[in-house]
């Protein structure tokens, strides 16, 4: 027994012969239903494009995978549009389309940043930004130095892990808890601190326990350590 679509297929493919009484009402009505499944569909797109909008960088699941192609399309589309300007010998901005400046750092319509284009033998200058030619000492445009900057050498270290530190106040490592020194301390102090009888040390929180005389805080819990001696008193 044929359902209720089925014998609507019917009359619309001109299989089945309504009443002519009929005729006119019911072809009414099917292309009212016409309308509310273009309806519908339409809904279907805007209720996409705001899940996009919500979830623009969603990758899991079966919508993320939807979610990585829009966005893949929307790439190839720029990527195109912009290959389309360097034909017209132009620059355009990426994210709005407008037409910039070849030296324009910002777009000047919605400010998003340009990429710079270096030619062979050009470097950016880490101060405004701008191309100059390799090797140079200072930046032709600002005047900023172009050599490394040294960084600040540190104040104390941590002979144990290399911890390193400018605060003049901090007196153990921050990772292990050793006793810091100055940067280029004595080595012959410090081999002395090296060489120091191991002592028990006893972490009260946990039981962690430890032979190291410099150690002074627990490398589990961070409770400070105190000796196996003290314990026993």
């Amino acid at each position: 027994m044929a359902n209720l679509d089925e014998f609507i297929k019917g009359i619309i493919d001109g299989e089945i012969k309504p009443e002519a009484a009929h005729t006119a009402e019911i072809d009414s009505l099917i292309k009212a239903n016409d309308t509310e499944a273009e309806q519908i569909e339409g809904m279907y797109t805007k209720i996409g494009k705001k899940y996009f909008e919500l979830h623009p960088n969603r990758t899991d699941g079966e919508l993320g995978a939807m979610v990585t192609e829009v966005n893949a399309a929307k790439k190839r589309i720029i990527d195109n549009k912009m290959k389309i300007g360097s034909l017209l010998d132009k620059n355009f901005c990426e994210c709005c389309g407008e037409q910039v400046d070849e030296d324009a750092l910002f777009c000047n319509n919605c400010g998003a940043k340009m990429p710079v284009k270096l030619m062979p033998g050009m470097v950016l200058c880490k101060h405004c930004n701008k191309a100059v030619r390799e090797g140079i000492k200072f930046c032709t445009n600002c005047g900023h130095s172009m050599l490394e900057e040294e960084k600040p050498k540190a104040l104390k270290e941590c002979t144990n892990c290399g911890f390193t530190t400018n605060d003049p106040d901090k007196m153990f490592c921050d990772d292990c808890g050793r006793r810091l020194v100055m940067e280029g301390g004595d080595p012959i102090e410090e081999e002395k601190e090296v060489v120091k009888e191991p002592t028990r040390k006893v972490c009260t929180n946990c039981g962690f326990t430890i032979f190291d005389a410099e150690t002074m805080f627990c490398n589990d819990c961070g409770r400070r350590l105190v000796e196996e001696s003290e314990l026993n008193k």
